[in-house]
């Protein structure tokens, strides 16, 4: 048994209300990112654990780190692995935000968002135990709301599909309805359309299928693309499979258009904003290709 296995609890990220209560290394670094005028909005510990970079390579100790919400934004600091400087602490204003992806996958989290600072692209990636997701207070929520134009939300909101979004839903399986809803639409934003594709398989004679685009649900608001997709398979029935779930802000769009492919397209999403241009893409079949291009078109 791994070590992070037997003393699980100790790796769960968990709250912070002040600077004071993250733990002294930590805490050195977030008082030296934070501009003078800042203030600690909240936090949220990841402490250091055990994990493999790669899917062959052996664990190793990847260094504390935080997220600190100041209102305005959101910083991300890490402590230095052995040997090395810390890294320099990463900056997340709201309308700087190109796209958020999350790795929603049994005990494994991750979070990665698409910023830029001063016309330059940044990039935070941080991983985590999947109890994070539960720790994420309104503080995160409020900064999704930011970054795709909505008001700041109430505080212990929740929302459930009602008869109109569950016909815009019809034919998702409640896995990608209730990941939607749990994920995504807190902000309170309005569903508009959504579109779900069943994964597209090659076969193969003498080996295995090969899965050429995931399960994937594409749905449609007044402020974001929401694009749901379960974790790549090497089998094509399970029930075990988590969700990644990428959010694109509206506001960051200046163009979809289809690239089209012998098996499966590609949708691209132009993306600009803050001084930053670049793309987004996904691989879905050709029937779900041109869906989401009427979808797009009509809304």
């Amino acid at each position: 048994m791994e070590l992070w296995q037997t003393r699980a609890s100790e790796f769960h990220p968990y709250l912070i209300a002040n600077i004071d209560e993250a733990p002294e290394n930590l805490r050195t670094l977030i008082q030296a990112a934070l501009p003078p005028g800042a203030t600690l909005s909240s936090g949220l510990i990841v402490p250091a654990n055990y994990r493999a970079k790669t899917p062959d390579a052996e664990p190793q100790v990847i260094p504390a780190q935080a997220l600190i919400f100041t209102g305005d934004g959101m910083w991300h600091v890490q402590e230095a692995e052995v040997g090395q400087s810390a890294p320099a602490p990463i900056y997340i204003a709201p309308d700087s935000i190109r796209w958020i992806r999350s790795s929603h996958l049994l005990l494994y989290g991750r979070l990665e968002v698409a910023g830029a600072l001063q016309g330059q692209p940044v990039k935070l990636d941080i991983e985590f135990n999947a109890v994070g997701w539960r720790q994420k207070d309104q503080n995160w929520r409020n900064l999704v709301a930011q970054s795709v134009g909505l008001p700041l939300i109430p505080p212990d909101v929740s929302r459930s599909p009602g008869e109109r979004d569950r016909t815009i839903l019809q034919g998702a399986p409640e896995k990608f309805v209730d990941g939607l809803y749990r994920y995504g639409l807190y902000t309170g934003e309005t569903l508009l359309s959504a579109s779900f594709q069943p994964a597209v398989w090659q076969q193969h004679l003498i080996a295995f299928d090969e899965q050429l685009a995931p399960d994937t649900l594409l749905a449609l608001t007044n402020a974001s693309v929401l694009i749901l997709t379960e974790e790549k398979a090497l089998v094509r029935r399970s029930d075990d499979l988590g969700l990644l779930i990428t959010r694109i802000p509206r506001q960051a769009i200046v163009g979809t258009q289809i690239e089209k492919g012998s098996q499966v397209d590609a949708i691209v999403f132009s993306l600009s904003r803050a001084g930053v241009s670049d793309a987004y893409r996904l691989t879905v079949a050709h029937d779900a290709a041109q869906r989401w291009m009427a979808m797009w078109e009509m809304h």
